[in-house]
């Protein structure tokens, strides 16, 4: 009865669904800023990313995605569409399982499927091109997490789609896990040089990802694991442990000057790659260089 009277006196006070959203992202951003700085400043690590440019492009994704603008851009009636297309893929598989049981399941499967396509990412040429606008920033922090081209975010749209169906889950389950993800991923992107212990060998910690986005060659393509880490550990991708931890991030062959650059940069890089005389070449062969002359 709390919950929904909350819910209720919530929709009363913002009755548009926009309005709801930027609201919440708001408070999430604040809380999320001053918890992160203030764990950054006690971990005596870097805070000036806060100061840069880069910074004002990842609050601007962090708005448009988790204030529901995007919403705006790819309506609702878009995603069911292929929904109903993609049908005869329901099988709820989990149905039946124990509520806690069915979690577990749906994380592990989910999770598995996220390290394959994050490593398809920086592995084709299409995906590594719109991939680059998360990978550009070089000042991360909790809000990179959130900074994804609309692209790349339709095509991860699907992806939970195809999982949702297969396996199936209730709106608790989803709401948790979604909840889950969004707290481990902003952490991820932190300062923050936590290792968690022996849970370190299990899960993908600040101190683990951050290795992700180093600019250092011996990095790239490494550490791909979204939640656990011992998927990496498992396929041979995870950064040796006790490397010295990196100093720098981004990417050298893209460094977008604007907030539309973030945007536009991809396309400009897949004209590159597959405009004319470049029909079929799907990849380059360093996959942090993907400008270049594939093959």
């Amino acid at each position: 009865m709390l919950v929904e009277g909350l819910r209720q006196w919530w929709r009363a006070l913002l009755p548009g669904t926009t309005a709801r959203g930027l609201a919440a992202a708001t408070i999430f951003f604040v809380f999320y800023y001053a918890l992160v700085f203030a764990l950054e400043r006690a971990a005596r690590t870097r805070t000036g990313n806060y100061s840069t440019r880069g910074f004002a492009h990842d609050i601007a994704y962090y708005f448009y995605f988790k204030g529901g603008l995007q919403r705006l851009v790819v309506p609702a009636a878009f995603i069911a569409y292929f929904g109903e297309a993609l049908s005869f893929l329901d099988f709820r598989l989990l149905d039946g399982l124990p509520f806690a049981l069915k979690c577990v399941a749906w994380l592990l499967v989910a999770d598995f499927v996220g390290y394959w396509v994050h490593r398809a990412k920086h592995h084709f040429g299409f995906l590594w091109a719109f991939h680059t606008t998360h990978h550009s920033q070089e000042n991360v922090n909790f809000a990179t997490f959130a900074r994804v081209h609309p692209v790349e975010d339709l095509i991860g749209q699907f992806v939970g789609l195809f999982l949702l169906l297969m396996l199936g889950a209730s709106p608790l389950t989803w709401f948790l896990i979604y909840v889950a993800l969004d707290v481990i991923g902003e952490l991820q992107h932190t300062q923050i040089p936590w290792r968690f212990g022996p849970l370190h060998w299990v899960l993908v910690t600040p101190r683990f990802h951050i290795y992700h986005h180093s600019i250092d060659p011996a990095h790239h393509d490494r550490n791909f694991g979204i939640v656990f880490s011992f998927w990496d550990r498992l396929f041979g991708t995870d950064v040796e442990d006790g490397a010295a931890p990196p100093t720098r991030f981004g990417l050298a062959d893209v460094k977008p000057t604007s907030l539309w650059a973030t945007f536009v940069d991809p396309f400009r890089m897949l004209v590159r790659l597959y405009g004319p005389g470049r029909a079929g070449k799907a990849a380059a062969p360093d996959p942090y260089d993907r400008g270049r002359e594939p093959g």
